[in-house]
């Protein structure tokens, strides 16, 4: 062997270990070997030019889309990385199709992947420069931008939205295409979780499709027309036919255009309303509202009123008949009128006070209700602050005084913490003297500022006869990012936090 064809092959030989070791880039300088190891060096070029290119391919397939051709859910999650250790902040919406099932089922799939193409095709079109689009599930997109704001991107989707809606509606096109969407601002560096963007953006697109979805005629040659935020026709009968269905439930529809408005038979009967239907009912609801709550009622029904917010939900007090104040639960959606239309403030009034969930002391839900409460708050993984409360000493007080006494310390708690969460939670009392306040969609400072008002005011005195008598009390917090787990695991968690929690101190029974 002669020294030109030795060092063709150790050529040869460490340019294999750059390739091993990665370097993609490393080329072989075949002009340079011996003539008789030209052919092997030419051919590991191509056999290697080859591969790479596969290798290309097979990297790339699996951050594409093979049917949009735009990134899949693994190159979100690969871009978002990148977003992530850079430290940029960004606003992503997740976007979900409006009745691809429906276009499936009734048009084939083959039409249902022209339907998901020609969303795309109009998403992809608005899109700024610096955006990027994926596809993430069967009929869901999430775009990421690092520079177009959370409120310039909504109105920008609602325009694209609307123009589907227009360009669909002409009986021509076999259904009307429409998309839901939410948005959400994330900024790594203030200390968002990636977890908290998904909730944040997926929950404003359920909250966007509950208000904004479009109806579908049910014949393929019916005329095709949006159907926005238009509850069914309901007449006196159908609508008490449904009041009817629970003593402790009270629907109610009210056309905020007009003040009209159609309450329940029950509701006259157990609030002392002047008909089933009464004009500028909101106003008369609100005289009835407990005064401590009705500024926060009011602030919330306002936002309602000028369209800022879609969907209201709140618990306070309300003055029923006999002239007692009735623990009530308010769950309402907004729904935006058209030209032909009226605007419409539709939902169901719940009184806690009849329910078979509350305690009969506090008139507060038990832990039944605060199992319930949790429950349905996992199911939309839903962001959370949970307040725990034990007064202490309650057994001593029913030993010294009788359980009356117990239960009036109880019941004057409750009242305090009622003016302490300022119609902003849920509350119950969980077991014997433990009360848990329940917030949804509040940071952890709220939590934190609320709990550290009921410490200053819950422990006030409370008169036992002619005994002035402070109870004693702990205060433990817990805030979740999202309910994701059981409710039994989260009052675990929170009954520790209560027992390591230090005490206020009260008035000592020796």
């Amino acid at each position: 062997m002669n020294e030109s064809y030795r060092l063709g092959e150790q050529s040869i030989i460490a340019h294999l270990q750059r390739l091993a070791n990665g370097a993609s880039t490393a080329e072989l300088d075949v002009a340079a070997l011996p003539t008789e190891l030209r052919a092997i060096g030419e051919q590991l070029q191509k056999t290697y030019a080859i591969l790479h290119q596969e290798r290309q391919l097979l990297e790339r397939g699996a951050y594409i889309d093979t049917l949009t051709n735009l990134g899949n859910r693994s190159g979100l999650d690969h871009h978002v990385d990148q977003l992530w250790r850079k430290g940029t902040s960004f606003t992503c919406a997740y976007i979900d199709i409006d009745h691809l099932k429906h276009c499936n089922d009734t048009f084939g799939h083959a039409e249902g992947n022209r339907y998901i193409l020609s969303i795309c095709r109009a998403l992809t079109e608005t899109m700024e420069h610096d955006e990027l689009l994926f596809r993430i599930g069967g009929d869901e997109f999430v775009l990421v931008s690092p520079t177009t704001d959370e409120a310039e991107l909504e109105q920008r989707l609602e325009r694209t939205r609307a123009d589907l809606i227009g360009a669909t509606s002409d009986g021509k096109a076999p259904m009307i295409a429409s998309f839901s969407f939410g948005c959400s601002r994330v900024d790594p560096l203030a200390g968002d979780t990636r977890h908290q963007m998904t909730m944040d953006a997926d929950r404003k697109m359920y909250r966007y499709k509950l208000m904004h979805r479009v109806q579908q005629p049910k014949e393929n040659d019916a005329p095709q027309r949006p159907i926005t935020e238009q509850p069914p026709p309901c007449n006196d009968r159908v609508f008490q036919a449904i009041s009817m269905s629970s003593e402790i439930r009270y629907p109610f529809i009210l056309n905020l255009d007009t003040g009209e408005s159609q309450w329940s038979v029950n509701a006259v009967r157990d609030f002392g309303l002047p008909s089933q239907h009464p004009y500028n009912s909101l106003d008369i609801w609100l005289a009835r509202v407990h005064p401590e709550d009705r500024d926060s009622v009011r602030a919330e029904l306002d936002m309602v009123l000028n369209g800022t917010w879609h969907f209201h939900y709140m618990q306070y007090r309300v003055l029923d008949a006999t002239g007692k104040y009735a623990l009530c639960d308010c769950t309402g959606y907004r729904l935006d009128g058209t030209d032909t239309e009226p605007n419409m403030y539709v939902g169901i009034i719940v009184n806690r006070s009849l329910a078979d969930t509350t305690d009969s002391v506090t008139g507060l839900g038990d832990i039944h209700a605060l199992v319930n409460a949790i429950g349905e708050m996992r199911r939309v993984a839903r962001e959370a602050g949970l307040i725990a409360i034990k007064i202490d000493d309650v057994a001593q007080v029913n030993t010294r005084f009788g359980f009356e006494a117990g239960d009036r310390v109880l019941a004057e708690s409750a009242a305090c913490l009622m003016d302490c969460s300022r119609g902003k939670g849920r509350l119950f009392r969980s077991t014997g003297p433990m009360f848990v306040a329940l917030f949804d969609d509040i940071d952890p400072q709220e939590t934190d500022a609320i709990a550290e008002e009921i410490e200053r005011f819950l422990g006030s005195p409370v008169l036992l006869g002619s005994f002035e008598y402070q109870p004693p009390l702990r205060v433990a917090t817990l805030h979740l990012d999202a309910v994701d787990r059981q409710p039994v695991s989260i009052l675990n968690e929170l009954n520790a936090l209560l027992k390591e929690a230090p005490q206020v101190p009260g008035t000592k029974l020796d």
